[in-house]
């Protein structure tokens, strides 16, 4: 089991661990694909990280796509992301 390790704004923090958000979006370029795109099969949790402090949350991943993310969650328009669905949610 893999463990993906993200630092998030509060705000994107927040909405996680409330359970309001469930997806987290990352953008399509060489550094994303190493890391999460080539690993998409063996990654299995995310720990999510409140800024730079020691607060966390932990999150079972549902899927990872190539999807295009919802605006209210942080998403430019008609861009392309590769899209982390949590468990737990529609999204």
């Amino acid at each position: 089991m893999k463990t993906l390790h993200l630092v998030l704004k509060h705000k994107w923090f927040d909405m996680i661990a409330s359970g309001e958000k469930m997806a987290e979006y990352r953008k399509m370029n060489d550094y994303w694909e190493k890391r999460i795109w080539a690993n998409r099969f063996d990654i299995e949790k995310v720990v999510f990280h409140r800024g730079y402090t020691n607060e966390i949350c932990e999150k079972y991943v549902k899927s990872i796509t190539v999807d295009i993310g919802r605006r209210e969650w942080g998403a430019d328009p008609m861009t392309e992301y590769y899209v982390i669905r949590l468990e737990g949610g529609d999204e």
